[in-house]
């Protein structure tokens, strides 16, 4: 077997001390060709021998170090060989990558055999062009310096067009494949439908929502959606479930209810919900990250659906077919309500996918986000209680006072890991009042504001330690929304609960350090943070959550508005925009008729 380093000071000391390229190895654990490749290649003694002889061989788990994969990935694209997991690549003792090798599923060992003898000559006989070249490589992957600049409000002027532009008016989603969830580009397009209804961005964002729904990347059996999809129509997914992309399906569905007021949006909130209870929150209180893929568990023959009703007939196409076998597709809703049971009654039979039952700081807080928002529309106590849960352990197991961590492994945390689990504390604050939440979703920002923080230029830097000498800022959506769009919204928010203007300023200061980089298309969650920067609404409780103002608040949600609870021992509420104050509400009825509900 190969003996695995990991991607760490003492690895690359052993590479320079014995002379020896590095055969870097990223993996996603949900990854199905990661699968295959470990069976079919890395498994095979004679080539792991190959390896653990020539080269020092490093793994990494891009889940872990997400950071590292998107800089490698990089290098790798720059190289010529693409990018995706699993990604192979050589690298000079220092870390700087040469050569790749890309996994053909139909070539084999000895394509690959092949291919690292290659490198390996390379190494030995071209050193100097070798150090040249991974220089080069190194040289074109520096982040590129973006100066501060102005916030640029042009940036607020129908930003929904640069999006709508780019929509796929026939299956929905953006015109490329394969085909992502556009989980940034829906919120912007649903907030501004919100503001100013268009019936061709609501076109954009039903055609999408709803088109997904009635492909195959969306299980309608268990529920739960699939990664992506390699077809424009939505019909042949990657089979594996992230909780982080359901999480975001959740909210995106929820807004779509709340703003455009279709059922429909809500059954699949839902069923979401369900599918990520009954695989995805573990008994120990916390969610887990991932259900791996398995064509065979999700897809189906004919003979099985017809042993079912002769009736699925209407849930197949010929086009969504995988070793012939049927992608179940979801164009008939109501069919698919009547046979559910049945269907999951027969798929049961076969062995379910693996769930990598590993506990990461960012899932824990896009879920338990996500479980909140659930919980203030259908007011189902049990959704609070799970989401509660997920954060309070997190924090037992990642937090330690002085460190929050991104996995048990005591990784340090990613700036995507500070900003998930700071906006769920605020949200835990809004929704229960306990300042508690308030504490450490203030102690983990100054955390970030320690680590992280750029003292020259604003904005975060993505994680602590830099790669090869580089530190990297980010504000484009891919397809997640930026991590430092986020933590822009929770400053901002932080900011109208304690009043502490330090955060106001830094979140100025992170706007204007992304202005010159920033577009409603490749950026549209940091249009939706200055939207915030504008516009947030702070409802100021002088009453309980307990009392029929506090339920009535509670219980909307609109864009564009944080709670903050003053005192308890009074019956209004004021809503304020920054240092505005508008007339106190002490109804139900007066705060629906204020927030144009």
């Amino acid at each position: 077997m190969i003996e695995w380093l990991p991607y760490e000071e003492s690895s690359f000391k052993k590479a320079e001390i014995e002379d020896k390229p590095i055969f870097l190895h990223i993996t996603a654990k949900w990854c199905n060709y990661c699968k295959s490749m470990k069976e079919q290649i890395l498994d095979d003694y004679e080539l792991a021998d190959i390896i653990n002889k020539n080269f020092i061989p490093i793994h990494i788990d891009r889940d872990e170090r997400p950071d590292l994969d998107m800089f490698y990935q990089k290098a790798s694209y720059i190289i010529g060989q693409g990018s995706g997991w699993p990604l192979n690549l050589f690298l000079t003792p220092d870390g700087k990558p040469f050569s790749g090798v890309s996994y053909k599923i139909n070539e084999g060992k000895n394509y690959f055999k092949t291919m690292i003898e290659k490198a390996l000559d390379l190494y030995k006989m071209n050193r100097e062009n070798i150090l040249t070249r991974s220089q080069t490589i190194i040289d074109a992957i520096k982040p590129t310096l973006s100066v501060p600049s102005e916030i640029r409000e042009e940036l607020l002027q129908n930003p929904e067009e640069d999006i709508v532009r780019e929509i796929d008016f026939e299956f929905g989603g953006l015109s490329k494949t394969p085909k992502f969830p556009i989980y940034a580009h829906i919120d912007l397009l649903l907030w501004r439908y919100w503001i100013r209804p268009k019936p061709w961005v609501k076109n954009a964002i039903e055609l999408t929502l709803k088109s997904m729904v009635s492909g195959g990347i969306y299980d309608n059996v268990e529920g739960g959606f699939h990664r992506y999809s390699t077809d424009r129509a939505w019909l042949l997914p990657h089979f594996e479930k992230l909780a982080v992309d359901n999480a975001w399906h959740i909210i995106n569905y929820l807004d779509a209810y709340n703003i455009l007021k279709d059922s429909f949006y809500l059954d699949i909130v839902m069923e979401i919900v369900d599918y990520m209870k009954n695989n995805l929150f573990s008994k120990e209180g916390y969610f887990y990250s991932s259900q791996f893929a398995d064509s065979f568990y999700y897809t189906w023959q004919e003979n099985e659906l017809r042993e079912i009703s002769d009736m699925t007939i209407a849930l197949v196409d010929g086009k969504a077919m995988v070793d012939e076998r049927f992608v179940l597709i979801g164009r008939d809703r109501e069919l698919i309500k009547q046979l559910r049971d049945k269907l999951i009654s027969k798929r049961k039979q076969r062995q379910a996918p693996q769930i990598d039952k590993s506990i990461y700081c960012f899932v824990n807080g896009v879920c338990a986000e996500a479980f909140i928002k659930t919980w203030r529309v259908i007011k189902d106590k049990k959704l609070l209680t799970i989401a509660l849960s997920a954060i309070d352990k997190t924090f037992e197991t990642l937090y330690d006072g002085e460190h929050l961590y991104r996995t048990t492994k005591k990784i340090n945390a990613l700036l995507d890991d500070y900003a998930y689990i700071t906006s769920a504390l605020i949200s835990a604050y809004e929704a229960t009042s306990n300042n508690d939440y308030l504490d450490k979703a203030v102690s983990i920002t100054e955390m970030a504001i320690n680590k992280l923080w750029d003292e020259e230029n604003g904005g975060f830097y993505d994680s602590e330690e830099p790669i090869l000498s580089n530190r990297f800022k980010n504000i484009y959506d891919t397809p997640y929304p930026s991590a430092n769009s986020i933590m822009i919204i929770n400053l901002l928010k932080l900011h109208a609960i304690t009043e502490n203007e330090r955060y106001f300023e830094l979140a100025t200061s992170s706007l204007k350090a992304f202005s010159n980089l920033a577009s409603a298309y490749l950026s549209p969650y940091y249009v939706r943070a200055l939207l915030s920067y504008f516009d947030l609404l702070t409802l100021n409780f002088y009453t309980s959550l307990e009392s029929n103002l506090g339920k009535a608040a509670i219980h909307q949600i609109t864009p564009f508005i944080v709670i903050a609870h003053r005192k308890k021992d009074s019956n209004y509420i004021v809503p304020s925009v920054l240092s505005k104050q508008f007339e106190p509400i002490y109804k139900p009825e007066e705060l629906t008729k204020f927030l144009r509900l």
